[in-house]
């Protein structure tokens, strides 16, 4: 398959960062079509629902999982994210992710899988949009549990007070949603071009992603539902699935014009919060243990012209008058007007692999995929793809990096989901931290700061408060120390 060209995305960001908080909280509400997206053309909807889903993820939802994940920690000379390195979310902060997946980016989806399911001129608009459906609707049960799904999106017939279905239902419905969106993929009917701005419309690159996705589903419920997920994994394998390979990662991609930057940049400029994120201390011991090149890519460096990262929560004990030079920023690779959003990699496609081998559920070169993780992960830096010739290899073999073909399953699983860790850093976030929730590697410490019981961390996020005031069918408050349905760890 071809390398994807990058396309260039124009972004809603600055609508949405300047007009959220100083509209009523209709703007974005999930029950009412305030767009009337009947009468928008699908090559104008896929791009809509595709940015909403990009600047969530690269804006709130990255934050977050920066934080959780133990990439990010908040600096001493603001205070802007103090509140995540103690565990706090309040509902507040989850309407506007809330909102943007369901009433952005879900709703236009369903518009075009509406709209493709008549008119098969349209076929594969709405098969892309089904994917991309059970995409979003896994970060809105992977963020917060229980969710509207089966009575989702309905407002306009009436239902503005949605049922929230059980995390396993919701698991069942997307692992379907994929399916039927690459049964809808026909060659023969036309395709998107430069309005789908992840893969160009092409159907074979939307079909792998599928599957990786599909693979992603099932891993997610190693812990709870092992023996579906091995059902599922290995008839796929046995089929000779394709899965994403190195090149083919799905991303939206920016550029350094006004109106067109990345999400998270936007927002740090817009609110002047460049003085919040830093290097955790976690990582970057991690990567500097290893002598990994990657530190560099994921961060700049200090004053002294080194990578040095802060102990979680430790920022807002040191005060203010701080010099920023003490510690390293996130690099402009990663938080830079021109940083993309990753939606799924090749080395999350080919650590799954890896894990599902590990794991038994199928056959296959369980070392082969690991490997191809980690060189499609510095292949995608400048830094580390520029020493992979001569430095790879190397590190492939070290005593932390090489994998032990002849070790026990959880000496593999350990090894595979600690590269994922570090490959994952800055760049899927939200993801990372996801992960982290399900296996509970790498082994992590609480934040200083942590305000949640000793020894525990935060599970989730909190139900946004238009939910809470607004929906007679709310399930209840659910604190960020609860774990959600697949996470036994």
């Amino acid at each position: 398959m071809k390398k994807i060209k990058q396309i260039t995305l124009f972004f809603v960001s600055v609508i949405l960062l300047l007009g959220v908080d100083s509209c009523k909280k209709e703007f974005l509400d999930v029950n009412k079509n305030e767009n009337s997206p009947e009468t928008v053309d699908v090559k104008f909807a896929l791009p809509s629902a595709q940015s909403y889903l990009g600047y969530t993820l690269s804006n709130q939802l990255a934050i977050v999982g920066g934080f959780w994940g133990q990439y990010w920690t908040q600096g001493p000379n603001a205070n802007q994210y103090a509140n995540l390195d103690q565990y706090v979310y309040n509902s507040a902060e989850a309407d506007r992710p809330w909102a943007a997946l369901y009433a952005g980016s879900l709703k236009d989806l369903q518009f075009i899988y509406e709209t493709g399911v008549k008119d098969s001129t349209k076929r594969n608009y709405a098969a892309i949009a089904r994917i991309l459906q059970a995409y979003t609707y896994q970060v809105i049960t992977d963020a917060w549990g229980d969710a509207p799904f089966s009575e989702a999106l309905k407002g306009d017939v009436g239902n503005v007070a949605p049922k929230f279905d059980n995390q396993q239902d919701i698991y069942d419905g997307i692992l379907a949603m994929v399916n039927e969106g690459q049964a809808m993929l026909d060659g023969n009917e036309p395709v998107p071009a430069a309005d789908d701005l992840v893969y160009n419309g092409d159907l074979n690159l939307w079909y792998s992603f599928g599957n990786t996705l599909k693979l992603r589903i099932l891993m997610r419920q190693s812990e709870i539902r092992p023996s579906l997920a091995a059902a599922e994994i290995d008839a796929m394998f046995s089929a000779g699935e394709p899965f994403l390979a190195e090149g083919e990662d799905a991303k939206l991609f920016y550029a350094d014009q006004k109106y067109q930057q990345s999400p998270l940049y936007t927002t740090g400029q817009a609110l002047s919060t460049t003085s919040n994120i830093f290097a955790s201390k976690t990582i970057t011991d991690y990567l500097t243990s290893l002598g990994d090149p990657r530190i560099d890519d994921y961060f700049a460096p200090n004053g002294s012209g080194i990578v040095a990262g802060l102990e979680q929560g430790t920022g807002k004990l040191l005060g203010g008058n701080q010099s920023d030079g003490s510690w390293s920023k996130p690099s402009s690779q990663i938080i830079g007007p021109t940083a993309a959003t990753v939606l799924i990699s090749a080395a999350e496609s080919n650590f799954l692999q890896a894990e599902a081998i590990a794991r038994g559920y199928t056959t296959g070169d369980d070392q082969a995929a690991y490997e191809a993780g980690v060189t499609a992960s510095w292949d995608s830096w400048e830094n580390s793809s520029s020493a992979a010739g001569t430095d790879l290899a190397p590190y492939l073999a070290s005593d932390s990096a090489a994998y032990p073909a002849g070790g026990t399953q959880a000496q593999k699983l350990k090894v595979i989901l600690m590269q994922k860790w570090v490959a994952m850093a800055g760049n899927q976030n939200f993801e990372a931290w996801t992960e982290w929730r399900r296996t509970g590697i790498p082994v992590l410490k609480p934040s200083v700061t942590s305000v949640l019981a000793t020894g525990t961390f935060a599970a989730r996020l909190v139900y946004p408060s238009d939910e809470v005031t607004s929906n007679k069918n709310f399930p209840g408050i659910k604190t960020v120390g609860v774990n959600l349905w697949w996470d036994a760890n």
